[in-house]
């Protein structure tokens, strides 16, 4: 935990951060919004399309998960079609019990259910173990803010910390926010628990914090710290 006094404050301090973060996101208006998706998008998209091309040309896994996001979150539907068009395999977290994820494929069309355990619509399909994604390309990540030391903070279910203890650190793990949700070192309440990101894309630009390339493509390797 980073300088916090008991479980409790911190997780009031996580409490009122979520509170502050989701006021913000309610006001932002759809066209902003949108505005705002599709540019994080496209700087996301141009670490990760040519990763993707790497990857397929040298016959590795293209696999890419990433989130149907609820109404305010930024909007993922332009990655997915760019993962599609790419033949990258697209997958998308399923809630289960006991507050944990499986994963499940995404392709357009594909027919969606309401989840028995969160406020979010779900594929359906074949449920997916957190393994499927050892070797992937990328996990794009929601959340509500990030720091500048890479530590998320998600909605509070503890989903995708129990994901992450189960990935290994090579899988590049990016968040996608809004401008705003990108904060200071240390402004993040932070338990043991909390796992961090590799990087986070907004409207301003794809960051890397601690970019997990040691096992990655050398081309990889040369974009650490980059700003889009």
């Amino acid at each position: 935990m980073r300088d916090m006094d008991t479980p409790d404050t911190c997780a009031e301090a996580k409490a009122r951060l979520r509170t502050q973060v989701r006021s913000r996101r309610r006001a932002r208006d759809a066209a902003e919004r949108a505005r705002l998706s599709e540019a994080a998008v496209g700087h996301l998209w141009s670490w990760l399309g040519p990763r993707i091309a790497e990857r397929a040309a040298a016959g590795a896994d293209t696999t890419v998960a990433t989130v149907l996001p609820m109404p305010t979150e930024p909007d993922t539907a332009s990655l997915r079609t760019r993962l599609h068009a790419a033949d990258a395999r697209v997958l998308v977290p399923v809630t289960a019990e006991g507050r944990r994820m499986h994963w499940t494929a995404w392709t357009p069309g594909v027919a969606t259910a309401r989840s028995a355990h969160a406020p979010v619509e779900e594929p359906v399909g074949e449920r997916l173990p957190t393994s499927a994604l050892h070797t992937a390309a990328a996990l794009i990540m929601p959340g509500l803010a990030v720091d500048s030391a890479g530590m998320r903070l998600g909605q509070g279910g503890g989903y995708y910390d129990r994901a992450l203890a189960a990935l290994p650190d090579r899988l590049p793990r990016v968040a996608l926010l809004f401008p705003d949700e990108v904060l200071p070192a240390g402004q993040v309440p932070t338990e043991a628990t909390d796992r961090p990101v590799h990087g986070v894309a907004t409207a301003g630009g794809l960051v890397w914090f601690c970019p997990p390339f040691a096992d990655a493509d050398p081309t990889d390797a040369g974009r650490a710290g980059e700003r889009d």
